[in-house]
């Protein structure tokens, strides 16, 4: 049965303002993540004039956008933070574009003024200081912040029910698709974070259907509005590049309609990439200017590959090019992982598919593989808006398999609202009662896991797997412990009348101080000489294999949130 077209839209109106609702407790009560206070102190600087000192690794966009509330706040940098601006600070190590940490003056022996400087450190620390070194309200930053993040998310949702309901006018199946985006605790978990994950995801989902409408119908007009909203996600995140592939290949398959829309396809080639190139300009305006020439000798030690060498005079914005390099060479490079016990500086083909076995509701999970699976059947013959999801998607998860960065399902969180448009264009096809009725049943599961796993989102585990009581024994990291829950140790040590503890803490060790946590930091085998008091090790450092002396001796007295374990020594 298909909804009235009103009554459909005050649905999808009514979920959207359900899933604010859903993210704005955990935007309140969850403390910064590991990554967030970076996000939010390179966003604000960005928009004051200091372009692109912090974290050049990643496009301006999803930085600046959270930021934006910051403006309208009175705000002010202690001398340190100014600092860590300034480029005054010194430190003992740097990290190259590829290869290990070393120390800068190897790198840098006439100053850190360079323009091939990647300050990781600083704008780390900066971010820290910036929003809890006690100079401003720190959770009003971060509250503003993650406000916008839940708009983006709601935006992901709304796109959603558009894209359904545009491309096969069914509004029952457009608001099915929309509310598995809706309750599900992985978009409920990223969507209010100060990170670029929500950013690029609004970008590509927007990317993909604007780019499957021009293949569907080819004309000029489709072309530019294509190509803006993929400059507009390479400017969120250069994960967009991951595109390329897949939309290359819908392209092939497309060739003879594009041969008879009447239009030349070179044509329509050069002005989506041309509105790509402008966007990419625009944003970066008025940085325009090539990178620096860099002596070779240099460029090896710092690992700027041979390629940025090459073409240096022609990488305009040469900004641009320097955040594509060191996304490369930090792919390259890799990143320390933990996925079933194991650790491994190498990626595994096999992380994200678990990972997003794991991180995902099983009603979820149930209907992507059975969707996925029907549209392989009538792949050959399924219409452009139809197919496209599922082989963009698919395309994803299969080049995500080939990354040496496994630290997180965040990473796929562009290919979730991808797969609930796959789900509400089966639905929309194979609408006969016994299917709506499974899909409705499996939705209502999802709903009540979703509802039952709150405020507690981003420690979401499948039932498959015990939830998040059983979460750390899979992954860690930002999939389960990313330093969420410092204001929930401050209300269990107050309950419990705990006045002292000893702690390694997965998270912002600014953000303790603010709270005003007494606490002594502690290592593994610090931890192990003590005798008396209270002992809080986060999950994602008691996985460590120089934790596994506490693991092996005892079990925890209590367990903060799932992620902080509480031991009391000499009980």
């Amino acid at each position: 049965m298909i909804a009235k077209t009103p009554t459909a839209l005050w649905i999808a109106a009514s979920l959207l303002a359900v899933m604010a609702i859903l993210m704005i407790g955990p935007a309140r009560q969850d403390s910064a993540t590991v990554d967030e206070t970076t996000a939010l102190g390179t966003g604000y600087t960005y928009w004051t004039g200091h372009r692109f000192y912090f974290v050049p690794e990643h496009p301006p966009v999803a930085q600046m956008l959270p930021a934006v509330p910051l403006l309208f706040m009175d705000l002010k940098l202690s001398p340190n933070a100014q600092a860590l601006l300034n480029g005054t600070a010194r430190y003992p190590w740097a990290r190259p574009w590829a290869g290990p940490i070393r120390a800068w003056q190897d790198f840098f022996p006439e100053g850190r003024g360079m323009w091939y400087f990647w300050a990781l450190p600083e704008s780390q620390l900066f971010g820290q200081m910036f929003v809890y070194d006690g100079t401003n309200d720190g959770d009003a930053m971060m509250l503003a912040g993650r406000t916008v993040q839940i708009l983006l998310a709601l935006a992901v949702g709304a796109l959603i029910f558009w894209w359904i309901r545009d491309s096969t006018g069914d509004n029952a199946a457009a608001l099915i698709a929309m509310a598995l985006w809706v309750f599900n605790p992985v978009s409920l978990a990223y969507g209010h974070l100060i990170t670029t994950d929500i950013g690029v995801t609004l970008g590509i989902a927007g990317a993909v259907l604007l780019f499957a409408k021009l293949l569907d119908r080819p004309d000029l007009a489709r072309a530019m509005a294509g190509g803006a909203a993929m400059g507009l996600a390479l400017t969120m995140k250069l994960t967009t590049i991951v595109l390329g592939p897949p939309l290359l290949l819908l392209v092939l398959l497309r060739r003879r309609q594009l041969r008879s829309s009447g239009i030349n396809p070179w044509k329509l080639a050069v002005v989506f990439l041309g509105t790509i190139w402008l966007v990419i300009l625009l944003v970066y305006f008025p940085h325009w200017s090539p990178p620096p020439p860099l002596p070779e000798s240099q460029a090896e030690a710092l690992g700027v590959p041979g390629w940025f060498q090459a073409f240096r005079p022609f990488l305009i914005p040469g900004d641009f090019f320097k955040a594509l390099g060191l996304t490369l060479g930090h792919s390259k490079v890799g990143h320390e992982n933990y996925l079933l016990g194991a650790w491994s500086q190498e990626g595994r083909w096999d992380y994200f598919p678990l990972a997003f076995l794991l991180k995902s509701p099983i009603p979820f999970v149930i209907l992507t593989i059975v969707c996925l699976l029907a549209f392989g059947k009538v792949f050959r013959h399924a219409p452009l808006l139809e197919a496209t999801p599922w082989v963009v998607a698919t395309a994803y998860l299969l080049i995500a398999m080939t990354s040496n960065v496994n630290i997180g399902v965040r990473h796929l969180l562009p290919i979730f609202p991808l797969c609930c448009v796959g789900i509400g264009n089966f639905v929309a096809r194979w609408s006969q009662p016994l299917i709506r009725k499974c899909v409705y049943g499996l939705l209502g599961w999802q709903i009540l896991v979703t509802i039952l796993a709150y405020p507690l989102y981003i420690q979401f585990f499948s039932e498959a797997v015990g939830g998040a009581t059983n979460g750390y024994k899979y992954l860690i990291d930002s999939n389960y412990d990313w330093g969420q829950d410092a204001n929930r140790l401050k209300q269990f040590l107050a309950e419990h009348d705990i006045h002292h503890i000893y702690l390694d803490y997965f998270g912002t060790q600014y953000n303790i101080e603010y709270l005003k946590i007494p606490n002594t930091r502690v290592s593994a085998d610090e931890a192990r000489q003590l005798t008396d008091g209270w002992l809080v090790v986060s999950a994602s450092e008691l996985m460590r294999p120089e934790w596994s002396w506490l693991r092996d001796s005892r079990q925890p007295t209590a367990r903060v949130a799932y992620t902080l374990f509480v031991y009391h020594l000499g009980a």
